[in-house]
């Protein structure tokens, strides 16, 4: 299939209506100029792309592939042109399972892909990464004043994870009256600062504008030429961009490797005997409301969080991690891939050089947690804090090599 000689990229927003779309949509116009170019609505439970562009048709499925539809000279793939006006709710594996089959299983002919991602960070975002990374070129983001956070957010787990950003996007920057005067409905951003804090490159910004809701509402969602210079700075560097290639998808591929099992308990018998002679655990449970008497079963997992390698159970009584054999009950679950516990012991991810802590590693969907009584964000907060001071004590010293070693 084509999807082994396309190149990917991916336009993100750590919100949703922000105009993720509409600039999906441009880049994939300005680009099919002078390339083939593939436009993929990967937000397949809340897809609007085939709304914007008027489209009703429905995709061609056989037994092996997708046959995309052909937009004005783009080939277009979107849930919608599979669900038609019904909900789809899935799973996220499902999500992922469905975005890998249109990658791998359709007819593409085109050179680029220009994916519209859904707004946040979900599975489909690391499942596209470790799966195709080598054809990945990077991302565009695409933020609105009113939601600098949320795109601080999806930069900083760029950052994180050592995935390239091409450039940002202001959309809705402004609203210019015919009176002459311009309004900052949304707010202010300087997103020369932005750029140059995350160390990406800042497109423009694309002010509110009637010629542009007229055009959408026509169903031609394309910016005027007066408007389209954010549209332009992203495809030119597009075109001059190479892929990331092999090393970047063999760093995801070593990154993914288990750590040897006996390796993580001895790990793990280590950091609990620490926390139970260096560590404090009494002031840390009266400080995050965490009660004694809790059982918490810790699994280490590969990382999809489905394949369990490891299971320890503890309780948490008169300040000491006890082990415990075959609980009755379970109180906190602790499901975490297994390298990213090793980063979390050490504190930072040496792959990408950053800061890491399991409740870091939580948001970014590399450790699920379950508590009873609504108990959670405490249960997170608990173990992070007697982690962290793990790694206060002297006798981490110790222990340090062993896990830079495998980390």
């Amino acid at each position: 299939m084509g999807s082994r000689r396309m190149k990917y990229v991916l336009v993100l927003s750590g919100k949703g209506g922000v105009g993720k779309t509409l600039v999906a949509i441009n880049v994939a116009y300005e680009l099919s100029k002078s390339k083939n170019i593939a436009l993929i609505d990967a937000d397949l439970s809340n897809p609007n792309a085939a709304e914007l562009l008027g489209i009703k048709d429905q995709i061609k499925i056989t037994t092996t592939s997708f046959t995309p539809i052909m937009v004005n000279g783009i080939e277009f793939f979107s849930m919608a042109t599979i669900s038609g006006n019904k909900p789809v709710s899935m799973d996220a594996s499902e999500y992922a399972e469905i975005l890998r089959d249109v990658l791998k299983h359709t007819n593409w002919k085109s050179e680029i892909a220009i994916i519209d991602m859904p707004a946040g960070i979900h599975n489909e975002f690391l499942e596209l990464i470790s799966t195709f990374g080598e054809n990945l070129m990077g991302s565009i983001i695409v933020l609105q004043p009113a939601h600098i956070e949320s795109a601080r957010k999806v930069l900083q787990l760029h950052k994180t994870e050592g995935i390239p950003v091409l450039g940002i996007i202001e959309n809705m920057s402004r609203f210019d009256c015919e009176c002459g005067k311009s309004y900052k409905i949304f707010g202010e951003v300087d997103l020369e600062a932005i750029a140059k804090e995350y160390g990406v490159t800042p497109f423009g910004s694309i002010p509110l504008s009637f010629d542009i809701r007229k055009g959408i509402q026509d169903g031609k969602p394309l910016l005027p030429d007066s408007l389209k210079e954010p549209i332009t700075n992203a495809s030119e560097m597009i075109l001059a961009t190479p892929v990331v290639g092999p090393s970047f998808a063999e760093k995801i591929k070593e990154r993914l490797k288990g750590v040897a099992r006996d390796i993580m308990v001895e790990v793990v018998a280590a950091v609990i005997e620490i926390s139970n002679t260096e560590v404090p655990i009494k002031d840390i449970q009266v400080k995050e409301g965490y009660p004694g008497g809790r059982v918490i079963a810790l699994y280490i997992m590969d990382e999809s969080l489905r394949e369990e390698k490891l299971r320890i159970f503890f309780r948490v009584e008169n300040g000491v991690l006890k082990l415990v054999k075959n609980p009755k009950q379970v109180d906190d679950e602790i499901r975490v891939w297994e390298r990213a516990l090793i980063w979390v012991f050490l504190g930072r991810r040496p792959d990408t050089n950053t800061e890491w802590d399991l409740f870091q590693a939580w948001l970014q969907g590399h450790v699920l947690f379950h508590s009873t009584m609504a108990g959670t964000p405490r249960a997170v907060h608990f173990i992070k804090d007697v982690w962290v001071e793990v790694r206060n004590t002297k006798s981490f010293a110790r222990l340090k090599p062993l896990l830079e070693r495998v980390a």
